[in-house]
């Protein structure tokens, strides 16, 4: 058993060639190997290991096969630290027997809970890999693309994961910000395995929570509670993402007449626009509060960081003169295409670890 501490980015396509060339010219890093793995993820027609939390999968390359499963462990802005188990096999599902017996619930039937295990989806993606020295800290860098398959439903997968195979988280995110100072990155809190659960119409998407935290003029550097807000109001920048990407899969944005024919998509439409708002307002929330740190604002003093919060300021000057309605998917992914979109995410998470 070992613990992995990831930190999981998402990169559009149309950078993966840039980011190839970035990764082969950091100080430090080994040649690029590149494999293809197939994922079967495991679970019950009832869900019962996802409501324990764990995650089950078989994964298989060219030259080994294993199955692995996550156990309950922390995720949060982007980091996700999981205690894992993994056990070479030849077969084609798992055998849960080969699992330390500890693992489990009191009282687990694991015969029947094996007997009643099925594939709820697969992920199949090509895999480059680097290792590298940062610091004192060795850290293996996955750049992955494929996608997630459930039934006929398809999710592409474009993924960067920085794993710290020793060392310290906070050289972890440093790396990070050195990549994304080349390559546009953004924080992914949703992992590949959630990915496919929502995408199997078994685990229903609910958003969570409106942003409970409200800028307070009178808070200065020395209050206590100024961490605290941050990662509350970076957590809901990301979960805002999510159910935007989410709506954005509803709303059609080039028939404006289809929008008033279908009543349904009038309403997603309205919403995706309340909840982009939702992210500025978010966004610009949370650069107020950095200004109740010295060193924090200046880290977000940077000229890609300046360029993405003009940009951000902008947007919702045009959202204001046309009453909301200029709010559409395409406008996300632009702002995605700044480097400062990604850097202010790992600027703050670098700050609270």
């Amino acid at each position: 058993m070992h613990t992995e501490t990831e930190l999981k980015l998402f990169v559009a396509l149309q950078d993966f060639d840039s980011l190839v060339k970035t990764l082969h010219n950091l100080p430090s890093s080994t040649d690029c190997k590149s494999d293809f793995l197939f994922n079967h993820y495991f679970d019950t027609c009832t869900l019962q290991l996802a409501q324990w939390d764990m995650g089950l999968r078989i994964r298989g390359s060219k030259n080994h096969q294993e199955q692995t499963i996550k156990t309950a462990g922390n995720v949060g802005s982007g980091l996700h630290s999981r205690p894992e188990f993994n056990v070479t096999t030849a077969e084609k599902t798992p055998n849960l027997l080969l699992f330390p017996q500890h693992i489990w619930p009191k009282n687990t039937d694991l015969h029947t809970l094996n007997n009643q295990l099925t594939v709820i989806f697969e992920t199949n993606f090509t895999r480059q890999t680097w290792i590298m020295q940062s610091n004192n800290s060795t850290i293996e860098i996955a750049l992955d693309n494929g996608e997630v398959i459930a039934g006929q439903k398809t999710k592409p997968i474009h993924e960067l994961e920085l794993e710290l195979k020793a060392g310290k988280t906070e050289d972890l995110i440093g790396l990070a910000l050195q990549i994304a100072n080349k390559v546009p990155l953004r924080l992914a809190e949703q992992s590949k395995a959630l990915a496919g659960y929502f995408l199997s119409g078994k685990v229903p998407y609910q958003f969570k929570t409106d942003w409970p935290v409200q800028l307070d003029n009178a808070m200065t550097s020395q209050n206590r509670q100024l961490k605290s807000h941050l990662k509350i109001g970076l957590n809901h920048w990301l979960e805002l993402e999510h159910y935007l990407e989410h709506l954005s899969d509803k709303v059609n944005t080039n028939n404006k007449e289809e929008q008033h024919i279908i009543p349904n998509q009038v309403n997603k439409y309205a919403e995706y626009v309340r909840f982009f708002n939702q992210l500025i307002h978010c966004i610009q929330t949370l650069q107020a509060l950095a200004l109740n740190d010295e060193k924090l604002t200046s880290r977000l003093a940077d000229d890609q960081t300046t360029a993405f919060i003009t940009a951000l300021t902008k947007e919702l000057a045009l959202m204001n003169q046309h009453s909301g309605l200029s709010a559409h998917p395409h406008h996300l992914e632009s702002l995605w295409r700044y480097q400062g979109y990604g850097k202010f995410q790992l600027t703050l998470l670098a700050f609270l670890y």
